[in-house]
C-alpha cells in the first residue's frame, strides 16, 4: 500500500484499512491546518509536538519499507531499506535484520545484472558493500559473513563468464578498500578484515588512500598493513606494485601509474624508516629483474614502458633516500642510470628536457611564466601553457593580473570559463575571511548564473551569523534565490532553496517554511530528481564534477565546487526546529523514494528526543 493512502490530506477522510495507524491520520488530519500558525508563534529550538511519540515514529518507519517495495529503482529501494533498518534496529532488532537482509538480497540482485565492469562502473559503489557498512555498524561478525558472500558471488560471475576482464577484480580490491576506509572509525577490526582481503586482488590507488586514513587513527595498524601488502604485491606486476610508493615517503599523489591519485597526509603522519628501506630494496631488485627479463606487456601503459616507470619512480625517491638511507643511495642511482642508458634516444630527451624546465619554472613568479609562454611560437601550444600556468596559480595572485594574463588567450569561451573559475575562488575565499564587500563584488564579473546564486547564498549564510548584518543578509539571500529560479526547475535550483531556507530558519521561521515550500514545487517539477551526487559541480553533461577547457590539441578541467542541501538534511534540519511543520512537508513531495528518505530523516529527529527505550 503506498504510503500516501494512509497520510495525504486533501479536505476528505479516507476509508483506513489499518485501525491501528487511525489514530495518526486522525491527528494529521486536524493538527495540519495549524500548523503554519504554530510554527510561526513557536520560538527557534523549542519544538514540542504531540505527533512525535516513539510509537508513531517506529510506525512511520515499519511503513517506508512497506513502501520500499513499490520503488523501482533498486538503489533507491535499497537506500530505504537500510536507513528504515538502521532507525530499528534499538527497538525491534528482528525487522531490523530483515530489513538489512532484504536490501542484501535486492543488491546481489541489481549486481549481478549489471554489465561487464566498464571504466565509469569502476567509480560507482557495490550496493552489496553498501548495505555492508550499514549492518557493520550494527553487527561486525554479519558483516563479515556478509562480505565472504559478496565475494563468492563475485567468483562464480568470474567463473561463468564468457571473457576474463581484469577490471572486475580491481573494481573488488577498490571497494573493499573503500568499504574498510568508512568502517576505521566505527568499527576497526572489520576495517582490517575487509583490507587484508582486498590483498588477494589487484593493487590500485585506494590501497595509499586507506593507508593515510588509517594512519590518522592508528599509524601502527597502518604501517603493519603496508608491509602485509608489500608482501603481497613484491613480485606483482608494476602496474600494481608501484602503487605502494607513496605511502613509506609520505607523497601526496600517486605518480605516472594507470590510476592517477591525490593523497590526504595526516597531520600526524610520520615516516616509518623500516618501510621505506623495505620498499627501495625490493624496488631496486625488481629494477635489476626488468634488466634481464623483459616486463609483462600490461606494464607499458600512459605511452611508455614499466622499464621507464621504474626510472621515474626511483628518481621521484632519489633525494629522500640521500636523506634517510644513505647507504641505498648508491644502489638507487646505478639501477636508475642503467634503466636510463638502455632506453631509447627518444625516451632520453623526453624526461630530461622537462625536468631542467620544471624546476627553472618553479624559480618564476607568475607573470614571468606568463611572458616567458608568450614567446612559444606556437598558437596552440601557447594558450596550453597559458591555461596550464592560471590553473597552477596561487591565491595570493593579484586578480588584475590574473585577469590580463587570461586576456591573452584568444578563444572567448575558455577565457570565459578562466575568468569565472578565478572569481569563483576568490569569492569564496573572501567569504571565508568574512571580507564581504569583496566577495560581492567579485561575485558580480561572475557569468555564471549558478555560481552566483551558490555564493550570494554563501555570503548570506555568513551575514546571517551575526545579528547586526541579518538586514544585509536577507537581501543576499533573496538575490540567491531569484537567481536559482531563473534557472528553472532542476536539482541545483532545489539545492539553492533548501539552503536558503535553511539559513533563513535562524532568524525568521515564517520566511524559511514558505521558501521551504517553493523548494518543494520546484523538486516535485523535476522528472526523477537525483540528488545523490556527492561533488555537486557545475559541470558539462558528460562529467559531473568539472568543466572542460577544449583546446585543439589538449584540454584541461576546471570544478565549481557547490555543495548545498537535499530534501533529506533540509528536512531534518526543519525537524529539529519545528517537528509539526517538517513532518507535514513530506507528504507534499511527489516522489517516492524522496517522500520516504524525508519521512525516515524526520522520524530520526523525533526518536533522538524522546527517552532511550531499549523495547517496545
Amino acid at each position: 500500500m503506498d504510503e500516501l493512502d494512509l497520510l495525504e490530506i486533501d479536505g476528505h477522510r479516507r476509508r483506513i484499512c489499518s485501525t491501528r495507524n487511525l489514530w495518526l491520520v486522525f491527528l494529521i488530519f486536524f493538527l495540519i491546518p495549524s500548523l503554519t500558525s504554530l510554527a510561526q508563534s513557536q520560538p527557534r529550538g523549542t519544538n514540542t509536538s504531540s505527533l512525535c511519540t516513539r510509537n508513531s515514529a517506529l510506525d512511520l518507519i515499519r511503513q517506508q519499507i512497506e513502501v520500499s517495495k513499490t520503488i523501482s529503482d533498486p538503489v533507491q529501494r535499497i537506500t530505504v531499506l537500510i536507513r528504515a533498518a538502521d532507525l530499528l534496529w534499538v527497538v525491534q532488532e528482528d525487522k531490523a535484520r530483515a530489513g538489512f537482509t532484504e536490501a542484501f538480497e535486492v543488491a546481489s540482485q541489481y549486481e549481478k545484472e549489471q554489465p561487464e565492469p566498464q571504466m565509469l562502473l569502476m567509480f560507482k559503489p557495490d550496493q552489496r558493500y553498501v548495505v555492508i557498512l550499514a549492518v557493520a555498524k550494527r553487527d561486525s561478525a554479519w558483516a563479515r559473513k556478509l562480505t565472504q558472500q559478496a565475494l563468492k558471488q563475485n567468483s562464480q560471475r568470474e567463473n561463468e563468464s564468457t571473457t576474463k576482464n581484469s577490471r572486475s577484480k580491481v573494481m573488488t580490491a577498490q571497494r573493499l578498500l573503500a568499504s574498510a576506509q568508512q568502517l576505521i572509525p566505527t568499527d576497526l577490526n572489520t576495517a582490517m578484515e575487509l583490507a587484508r582481503t582486498s590483498l588477494r586482488y589487484p593493487a590500485s590507488a585506494e590501497i595509499s588512500r586507506f593507508l593515510y586514513k588509517l594512519a590518522e587513527t592508528n599509524q601502527q595498524a597502518a604501517d603493519q598493513f603496508y608491509l602485509q601488502s608489500l608482501t603481497a604485491y613484491a613480485d606483482r606486476p608494476m602496474r600494481e606494485f608501484l602503487y605502494l610508493t607513496a605511502y613509506p615517503f609520505a607523497l601526496s599523489y600517486g605518480g605516472d601509474m594507470p590510476v592517477f591519485s591525490w593523497y590526504q597526509i595526516p597531520s600526524s603522519f610520520v615516516v616509518n624508516p623500516a618501510l621505506r628501506r623495505q620498499f627501495v630494496q625490493t624496488l631496486v631488485h625488481r629494477a635489476e629483474q626488468a634488466l634481464e627479463v623483459p616486463l609483462d606487456e600490461g606494464d607499458n601503459f600512459n605511452q611508455v614502458s614499466g622499464a621507464v616507470h621504474i626510472w621515474q619512480v626511483l628518481t621521484r625517491i632519489e633525494s629522500p633516500v640521500r636523506d634517510s638511507l644513505p647507504d641505498l643511495v648508491e644502489a638507487v642511482v646505478q639501477a636508475k642510470d642503467r634503466i636510463f642508458v638502455s632506453s631509447s634516444q627518444e625516451i632520453q630527451q623526453l624526461y630530461v628536457q622537462p625536468e631542467r624546465i620544471t624546476d627553472t619554472a618553479a624559480k618564476k613568479t607568475f607573470a614571468e611564466q606568463i611572458e616567458d609562454t608568450l614567446k612559444t611560437a606556437d598558437p596552440n601550444k601557447r594558450e596550453e601553457f597559458i591555461v596550464q600556468t592560471i590553473l597552477s596559480l596561487s591565491e595570493n595572485e593579484r586578480v588584475d593580473v590574473v585577469m590580463s594574463a587570461i586576456d591573452k588567450i584568444d578563444d572567448s569561451t575558455i577565457r570565459g570559463t578562466l575568468k569565472d573559475w578565478v572569481y569563483f575562488n576568490r569569492a569564496n575565499l573572501a567569504t571565508k575571511e568574512k571580507r564581504f564587500d569583496e566577495a560581492e563584488s567579485l561575485v558580480s564579473k561572475i557569468d555564471g548564473l549558478e555560481q552566483r546564486a551558490f555564493l550570494h547564498s554563501e555570503i548570506a549564510r555568513a551575514l546571517f551569523s551575526k545579528s547586526e548584518t541579518h538586514a544585509h543578509g536577507r537581501e543576499v539571500l533573496d538575490e540567491a534565490i531569484v537567481e536559482a529560479k531563473k534557472a528553472g526547475p532542476n536539482v541545483f535550483t532545489a539545492r539553492i532553496l533548501l539552503t536558503a531556507s535553511n539559513v533563513y530558519s535562524i532568524a525568521d521561521l515564517q520566511r524559511s517554511i514558505l521558501v521551504l515550500g517553493e523548494a518543494i514545487t520546484y523538486v516535485n517539477q523535476i522528472e526523477d530528481p537525483d540528488f545523490s551526487v556527492i561533488d555537486r559541480a557545475i559541470s558539462n553533461r558528460f562529467n559531473p564534477g568539472m568543466k572542460e577547457i577544449k583546446g585543439k590539441n589538449y584540454s584541461r578541467v576546471v570544478h565549481f565546487y557547490i555543495p548545498g542541501l537535499d530534501p533529506e538534511s533540509a528536512l531534518r534540519e526543519m525537524a529539529k526546529i519545528d517537528f509539526n511543520d517538517a513532518f507535514s512537508q513530506t507528504t507534499s513531495f511527489t516522489n517516492k523514494f524522496i517522500r520516504a528518505t524525508t519521512t525516515l530523516a524526520v522520524a530520526d529527529v523525533c526518536l533522538q528526543r524522546l527517552p532511550k527505550k531499549t523495547t517496545r
